[in-house]
């Protein structure tokens, strides 16, 4: 992916990229967060 240096992103296009950051990040907290969850319940249950 390369970067065109001559065109600056706009504020619209920034405030986009961020909320995809975001949510990917959300998504991959989610993900560790319910994989803790899940893997306490099946150990609780021996």
């Amino acid at each position: 992916m390369t970067r065109n240096s001559q065109k600056q992103r706009t504020p619209a296009e920034v405030r986009a990229g961020n909320k995809r950051l975001g949510f990917i990040l959300l998504a991959v907290a989610a993900v560790f967060f319910l994989a803790v969850v899940v893997d306490q319940y099946v150990r609780s249950r021996g």
